[in-house]
């Protein structure tokens, strides 16, 4: 298996090197907030007709999980070389990290999600 998280061929491929390379929990959290953070601002931005919030959330997304891979795991990713996985992987990731975040009594039966 090659070092390079982005060497594969497929997202099955991809995403156990993407789940690595966010093996600590305060490193899910800060993508969880900075996921939440860009659906904030681009819905915003949408719904109060302001281009600049709109470009602004990949902007504020992209520096707060970066922020979180310097201080916790001590690695950084490049979003860049696979954006649809990349994409992809971080919502997945992001509604992991909810679903640990609630008590079990919420997750089961709650009819919210």
């Amino acid at each position: 298996m090659s070092t390079d998280p982005y060497a594969v061929s497929t997202f099955e491929e991809f995403w156990p090197r993407y789940e690595e390379m966010h093996s600590r929990r305060a490193t899910r959290i800060g993508h969880a907030v900075a996921t939440a953070s860009f659906l904030g601002l681009a819905t915003a931005g949408v719904l109060l007709r302001q281009p600049l919030l709109f470009v602004a959330a990949p902007l504020a997304d992209h520096a707060i999980a970066q922020l979180s891979h310097r201080l916790f795991e001590r690695n950084a990713t490049r979003p860049w070389r696979s954006p649809m996985w990349h994409a992809r992987a971080e919502l997945r990731l992001f509604r992991r990290t909810l679903r640990t975040a609630l008590p079990t009594r919420s997750r089961r039966g709650s009819g919210a999600f």
